[in-house]
């Protein structure tokens, strides 16, 4: 009962995050003030990775069942009706959009620090990162795909460590032994970069606020650096779905725990980061929010829940997401000790 429990809350989740990240890929196109310039593209690419892990979430409802060396994967999800490959390949898919979207979460920071030291880079800049960060997600879904191994095997093996388990109306696919170069290899590139990962964010959290504290900005822009810095901090409580995630894994691999719950918990906690995403960039990227207000009959002066002028791009709301941008609306940070200048007004930080 537990487990059916699980699964419909699993479906209910990945559901809810297609239709969130449809909302931000649209606002984000057609709402993006100049004033936030590129971040904009940064933002969509999140939304679109976001979305199509619940789309293969839904498709696979995938379940790992590690058993010793050997980790099978149980499918309960639209593939069942198909073969066991697209399985298997949508269970492939969700994990490489996962990993792509902690990436894009890490570039997020890189990007509001690097704005503060410099300027907005161009399209053609972010867009050759955003590249780079993708290679890593790349051979993490094509090592695994390489490594699938027979299903009649896969469910033998299942069936000796846990005998217990009922896989009569599932699609079992998985890896005989873990220790297999692809399968090894894609797994750690996958669980290592996590707790790194999570380190570098709040290091680089800690550095955009320790910049603004000392900065010479003007007003608005500090506010619109302010806003999206926010966002950004409520976002490194992201990561610790991706931590739970891991951890539920390794506790049923490394036999700690064994038990059904644990393991249908492994993705459930990874599909809970692409519902907050989009929720979080669109509650706090005043444009996104008052244009979602209007659409649902509120009056967004009447429902203020932040300072006005706290906004990331006040006015323009109409600019297309590639639009050009004024770079003297945004001025580079300088600290006390920082050789880098700004111009604008000065305004203390609090």
């Amino acid at each position: 009962m537990f487990l059916l429990i699980l699964s419909v809350l699993h479906t209910v989740l990945a559901v809810l995050g297609v239709i969130f990240n449809s909302i931000l890929i649209f606002l984000t196109a057609f709402n993006s003030p100049k004033s936030i310039g590129t971040f904009s593209i940064l933002l969509t690419v999140r939304g679109c990775t976001d979305a199509l892990a619940c789309i293969f979430d839904i498709f696979s409802q995938s379940r790992p069942i590690p058993s010793g060396l050997t980790l099978g994967i149980a499918s309960t999800g639209i593939c069942k009706y198909l073969n066991a490959w697209s399985c298997f390949l949508g269970y492939s898919l969700q994990l490489h959009f996962h990993c792509f979207s902690f990436h894009l979460l890490i570039l997020c920071f890189l990007f509001r620090y690097y704005v503060l030291l410099e300027r907005y880079p161009k399209s053609k800049q972010l867009i050759f990162l955003m590249c780079l960060f993708y290679f890593p997600s790349f051979f993490q879904a094509l090592f695994v795909l390489i490594d699938n191994n027979k299903p009649e095997d896969v469910r033998q093996l299942i069936q000796i460590h846990h005998p217990e388990y009922e896989l009569k109306d599932v699609i079992v696919n998985g890896h005989v032994d873990l220790r297999d170069f692809p399968c090894l290899f894609s797994y750690l590139l996958m669980l290592i970069p996590i707790i790194p990962g999570c380190v570098l964010i709040h290091v680089l959290r800690r550095k955009i606020h320790c910049k603004l504290r000392n900065a010479t900005l003007r007003p608005e822009v500090r506010e619109k650096h302010r806003q999206l810095t926010f966002a950004l901090t409520v976002q490194t409580l992201i990561p610790v779905a991706f931590i739970l995630s891991t951890a539920a894994f390794l506790l049923g691999q490394l036999r700690i725990i064994e038990s059904p719950i644990l393991e249908s918990s492994t993705l459930l906690f990874a599909v809970i980061v692409p519902v907050i995403n989009p929720i979080l960039a669109i509650a706090l990227i005043r444009p996104y929010r008052e244009t979602i207000m209007r659409k649902i009959g509120l009056d967004p002066k009447e429902w203020q829940f932040m300072s006005k002028d706290c906004s990331v791009a006040p006015g323009d709301s109409r600019s297309s997401m590639f639009g050009s941008f004024d770079n003297s609306s945004v001025a580079s940070v300088t600290s006390v000790n920082s050789k880098f200048t700004i111009t604008g007004e000065m305004n203390p930080f609090d």
